[in-house]
């Protein structure tokens, strides 16, 4: 069977379900194809606390599904109601509505058909492009088949897609010294606020992956809990090191095992516990998952699922546990509302880090701090997407006496150093293959990837991948030659975020205007002050800016006077020469002006081309108008701010490149 889509996402993750919808609303005909049974990821499987430390940088779509998580708990159980407070905000749910709401996103667009039980089975690249990728049905409902697009999206954790086209990638941790990151390779870091660096942390790199794991859906609900049964596989000789852990102190129950946090129906997100060495994660034994065949990975998957059963059949049985801390164990179990068709276990591994793939810009640590002699961290003109969750990573070593019962190899978490970032496009671009984005395996080094990894991170980075999908197949272009500004303009719209600042409304047509014009350097702190008045020199200086950028080349030079008369009104009488020199009138009068502005505007639009019917665009429209309207005769009313004309510029800018 042949099949052929404009675009083909592979892997139903929530980053290429974001993928898929971008492409689809942008009217591409899109395929979105799932090995499993089940779409969305980690968001569906348990992992139902969002890993973001501020909602506006998720993104457009996932401020999206926000909104309907949100919506959902208020319309069922009332705006008032202890599910709606437990929501946050639409950043906190369970996986069974994190599912139907996917479904919905994905059920509201006509051009998207979903596939699952669709594995790749084998990628066609011919003159450096990617062409077709042949499928095997794993299941009843799989479709086995060669698939055919102009554009390709690699949507899973793996990049599965990505390595069967022979897109180069990087596997492990780099060594400090590859990239310069001061917290790079091997690493035994105490994760208690103290964050000591214990000896033995050499920083050589090496081919390790941070440890898998199942993020748990527990209940204490008794008429919603199903019991924990012992695995068949069962091995005690994992969990034992526990029972010093007990007797020494360092664990006291079972939530300093597990880090179980509430979502709404009175169920968890229950994870790894950072202080317990000893916890869901399963360090050193993901090592073949990567590269395995999918028998390989099949039995890795069985044995993090089989050794964490065995670790809640561990804390609620083993009589070598007080009986206190058992019977307080034995009040969780499984969630029987989740999960039926798994036995009310994850279905999802917790693939935290999968390939690397080598991309037009390598993200690092040093793209997640602040960059040295800037007040923010690094610039990148062509983000099309911003993180806000700290570096870190779990650990790729078990229980060592280097970490002195305090510290695993690898595990570690930055908070205190990482900034809200910028991610550059060129993260998601592919070498050596056209005809690809890869959003989710990212060209990034296991420090920049601990930030990245996160679901909202993801699902942004796929929107931006589906929106820059369409636009190279409009403009007849490889994926790595879009138009960067081009692509911003049309995600700024659609309210995804580029860029942070303190003091912005992103949303706001002056964020969208100052965040555009921030990737190009035009602010290097997190403070944009945009209600401050601005000066002709700054003005001066963002024009000369944007005369570098696409659509801006013709622009005018500001007024070099204030004074200037329209056509028809006669100057004489006057004396110039008597008159202040300019470098005085301006040392005295530093304020852009609104008359300055809106004659400035209309020199800007002749010298771009641009038909007076076009108004000036809406949002200049207003703040020219805003700024006129400062005139009253009174110089120091007189002022436009730096919001108000960052928005002119953007929007002349912007009706540029569209003329």
């Amino acid at each position: 069977m042949n099949q052929q889509y404009d675009v083909i996402v592979y892997g139903a993750t929530p980053g290429g379900i974001g993928a898929a919808v971008a492409a689809a609303r942008r009217g591409r005909r899109t395929a979105l194809l799932e090995p499993a049974a089940r779409i969305g990821g980690m968001m569906t499987s348990g992992l139902g606390r969002t890993d973001i430390d501020w909602l506006e940088a998720a993104g457009a779509i996932y401020r999206e599904f926000a909104g309907k998580v949100l919506q959902y708990y208020t319309d069922r159980y009332g705006a008032d109601s202890q599910q709606v407070e437990d929501c946050k905000g639409g950043m906190f749910f369970e996986p069974s509505v994190a599912l139907k709401l996917l479904w919905e996103i994905l059920g509201a667009e006509p051009l998207i058909k979903v596939y699952c039980h669709t594995a790749l089975e084998e990628a066609t690249v011919r003159d450096g492009r990617l062409r077709m990728l042949r499928t095997s049905a794993l299941a009843e409902g799989g479709v086995a088949a060669e698939w055919e697009a102009e554009a390709f999206i690699d949507g899973t954790y793996e990049g599965d897609l990505a390595a069967a086209a022979g897109v180069p990638y990087w596997l492990g941790r780099e060594s400090r010294d590859v990239w310069n990151e001061e917290y790079a390779g091997k690493l035994y870091m105490d994760f208690h606020p103290s964050k000591e660096v214990m000896p033995g942390s050499t920083g050589e790199g090496d081919e390790r992956i941070q440890a898998y794991n199942y993020r748990l859906c527990l209940t204490r609900d008794a008429a919603n809990r199903v019991p924990v049964r012992r695995p068949d596989d069962y091995r005690r000789e994992d969990y034992v090191s526990l029972i010093a852990d007990v007797e020494e102190g360092r664990v006291a129950s079972i939530r300093q095992v597990l880090n179980i946090l509430p979502v709404p129906n009175g169920k968890t997100d229950a994870n790894n516990h950072h202080y317990c060495m000893c916890s869901s994660d399963l360090p050193e034994e993901n090592g073949t998952y990567l590269e395995g065949d999918r028998q390989e990975r099949e039995r890795v998957v069985a044995r993090h699922r089989s050794y964490l059963q065995g670790l809640l059949w561990f804390l609620q049985q083993d009589e070598a546990l007080p009986e206190t801390f058992r019977a307080e164990a034995s009040e969780w179990g499984y969630a029987a509302d989740e999960f039926p068709d798994s036995d009310h276990f994850p279905p999802q591994l917790y693939v935290r880090e999968g390939r690397r793939i080598q991309g037009e810009y390598v993200f690092t640590e040093n793209d997640a701090r602040l960059a040295p002699g800037l007040g923010r961290s690094p610039l990148h003109y062509d983000s099309v997407a911003v993180g806000a969750y700290p570096i870190d990573s779990h650990a790729v070593r078990k229980r060592e006496p280097e970490g002195r019962d305090l510290a695993l190899d690898g595990f570690f978490g930055l908070r205190w150093i990482t900034r809200i970032y910028q991610i550059p496009y060129g993260v998601m671009v592919p070498l050596g293959v056209d005809g690809l984005l890869v959003p989710v395996a990212v060209s990034a080094t296991h420090m920049g990837l601990g930030t990245i990894r996160m679901e909202p991170c993801w699902m942004q980075l796929g929107y931006a991948a589906g929106v820059a999908a369409d636009l190279a197949l409009e403009a007849d272009l490889p994926e790595r030659e879009v138009d960067i500004d081009r692509l911003q303009d049309e995600l700024l719209e659609q309210r995804q975020l580029i860029m942070f600042f303190e003091d912005v409304d992103p949303l706001s047509p002056a964020g969208r205007a100052i965040q555009y014009l921030g990737t190009k350097g035009a602010f290097t702190t997190e403070h944009a002050i945009p209600q401050a008045p601005i000066t002709v020199a700054e003005a001066a200086r963002l024009t000369a800016l944007a005369r570098q950028l696409t659509g801006g080349r013709r622009l005018p030079a500001l007024p070099a006077s204030a004074r200037v008369l329209p056509a028809g009104v006669d100057m004489g009488p006057c004396i110039p020469t008597a008159e202040p020199l300019p470098e005085d009138y301006w040392s005295a009068h530093p304020l852009l002006t609104g008359e300055m502005l809106r004659r400035w505007q209309l020199a800007a639009r002749q010298a771009l081309g641009l038909d007076e019917q076009d108004g000036g665009g809406t949002d200049a429209q207003t703040a020219a108008q805003t700024a006129a309207g400062h005139e009253t005769g009174d110089e120091a009313n007189d002022r436009v701010s730096v919001g108000e004309f960052c928005t002119v510029l953007y929007t002349l800018l912007k009706q540029s490149r569209e003329a």
